[in-house]
């Protein structure tokens, strides 16, 4: 049985400060449209700007700031449970969004929602109540746990380390205001980024506002920083000895774990986290992720990249889809952008978006301009399983030969992408061989992965916009308004995918 360990990174209108203030021990700074099925020997998708990065980092500009806050945690009770004919569900305070909760050491880790400070632990299978406590911050991320610990960030600016048997805090950072990504855990250490508005050391590099932090697991130690261009979407993706993290900028940059050091960036109008493999005869680097099209003369556009051989060349790019679930225009008009709102309000934010958010960039590459709307992104991320690439593009599943990028099969998801706003369904997971969907119809599909033909429908009973996640036969599925709903399946072989990503390191790899 491996030991449980919480770590949680808080995000969310700020409340008072904290009141002590921590100097983080740190380590010195370190510093044409191909065609499917065509190899291309070009660039990829996107300007190089490995450079560039790489001198936001250099000597000539400051640090990202090294002390923090310190936050704090206190014991609350669990909400009870409620038995339901296919398992239970539990009923939160907020009624607001449940991110993607984590199963880890027979345990449900969950938020009690966007609009709550609290964080609760239940039994996986019983549901008995195991612990609760309130952060101090509100909305409270998707949890990623490894080697005892288990790390989550709220929405309002701090990271926190517990045990997950208990909830005793370990550690804790306040970071900046707002936080919109979940931490990843690999290596024993915890990679989080968070918005800077300062440097220590000099003055910030022009065009950075967000910074990536290592820090190690159970200390809290930092271990390195670098300074971003966008806020990380969704959670930054641990490969091997390598990090890789896409930014509301578009960006994709590629680090290495243990010194933060930049192996590449470029601008490649990235729409969602990358997916990387490394092939075990060759060792060749192949990383997948949707980007938005270049004209764009009828609206916003979509894609799957596939680049390859570690400098990344472009492999292919499937065919581009409309794509107005991620258009500002289409999305601003939309009821998830109103609720989005109201979210915000209830957390501080009745002004929208701070700046130190860079709203600006996330609205202008996916559609989304609030706290609450950027920190449950999850776009059209791509799951790889067997020689299929299978993502949920606003509208439908779709899913592409992993080779070529030519398209095999799509499901299309009932609803209306620009009256109520962002994807009809999750970003897909697998388990039992089988693809599992979250839908905004208040559904989990499960999908036969070589027709897209359902095989089963789970039934949820409300909107569902976060991806759910699976154990030894359960599904777990976090709601728009406020409930944990857990269903019984009775077959074990559905399991396999406890986490956002499918594991702490969220690479979104079926094995």
């Amino acid at each position: 049985m491996r030991p449980t360990v919480l770590a949680i990174t808080v995000l969310a209108a700020c409340g008072a400060p904290h009141p002590t203030e921590k100097s983080a021990t740190q380590a010195p700074p370190v510093a044409t449209t191909p065609q499917p099925g065509v190899q291309q020997e070009d660039a990829p998708q996107g300007e190089i700007v490995t450079a560039q990065i790489k001198e936001l980092n250099g000597e000539k500009y400051g640090r990202p700031p090294s002390k923090f806050k310190s936050g704090a945690v206190s014991p609350i009770p669990a909400p009870k449970p409620e038995k339901t004919a296919t398992g239970y569900q539990v009923v939160f305070a907020s009624h607001a969004t449940i991110v993607t909760p984590t199963i880890y050491d027979h345990e449900v880790i969950v938020s009690g929602g966007f609009r709550s400070k609290e964080l609760y632990a239940y039994e996986s299978q019983t549901a008995k109540p195991l612990w609760g406590i309130d952060l101090g911050d509100d909305g409270p991320s998707s949890a990623a746990c490894e080697q005892g610990v288990c790390v989550l960030n709220t929405e309002s600016c701090t990271i926190f380390a517990v045990d997950a048997k208990t909830g005793k805090q370990l550690w804790s950072y306040w970071l900046g205001d707002p936080l919109t990504s979940s931490p990843t855990i690999a290596g024993g250490l915890a990679f989080a980024a968070y918005p800077a508005q300062s440097a220590e050391g000099g003055q910030m590099p022009p065009g950075a506002n967000h910074a990536l932090a290592a820090f190690d697991l159970r200390s809290g130690q930092i271990k390195w920083q670098v300074w971003l261009d966008g806020d990380v979407m969704s959670a930054p993706v641990a490969v091997g000895e390598f990090l890789y993290v896409s930014t509301f900028a578009g960006t994709v940059i590629k680090l290495e774990q243990k010194t933060g050091k930049i192996r590449y960036a470029m601008k490649a109008k990235a729409t969602s986290a990358p997916v990387v493999e490394f092939s075990g005869k060759t060792g060749v680097e192949s990383m997948y992720y949707t980007r938005r099209g270049e004209d764009e003369k009828d609206g916003a556009e979509e894609s799957v990249i596939r680049a390859d051989h570690n400098e990344p060349k472009t492999v292919y790019e499937t065919a581009k889809k409309k794509a107005g679930y991620i258009d500002r225009t289409v999305q601003a008009k939309s009821a998830h952008a109103a609720e989005s709102k109201d979210n915000d309000a209830a957390n501080g934010f009745g002004g929208g978006a701070p700046a130190s958010a860079a709203p600006d960039l996330a609205e202008g590459q996916v559609g989304v301009g609030s706290v609450s709307s950027m920190q449950g992104f999850q776009g059209s991320r791509v799951l790889r399983v067997s020689n299929k690439n299978v993502n949920t593009m606003g509208d439908e599943v779709i899913a592409t030969d992993n080779a070529t990028g030519a398209k095999l099969w799509s499901y299309r998801l009932s609803g209306d992408t620009a009256k109520q706003g962002g994807f009809l369904g999750t970003a897909p997971l697998a388990a039992s061989g089988n693809i599992l969907v979250g839908t905004l119809e208040g559904k989990v599909l499960e999908l036969d992965p070589k027709t897209g033909t359902p095989i089963a429908v789970y039934k949820v009973g409300s909107q569902v916009r976060s991806q759910p996640v699976v154990d030894a036969g359960w599904i777990y599925v976090g709601t728009e308004d406020g409930k944990l709903v857990a269903i019984n399946t009775g077959d074990p072989a559905i399991t396999g995918w406890p986490t956002w990503g499918g594991n702490a390191q969220r690479t979104g790899v079926a094995h």
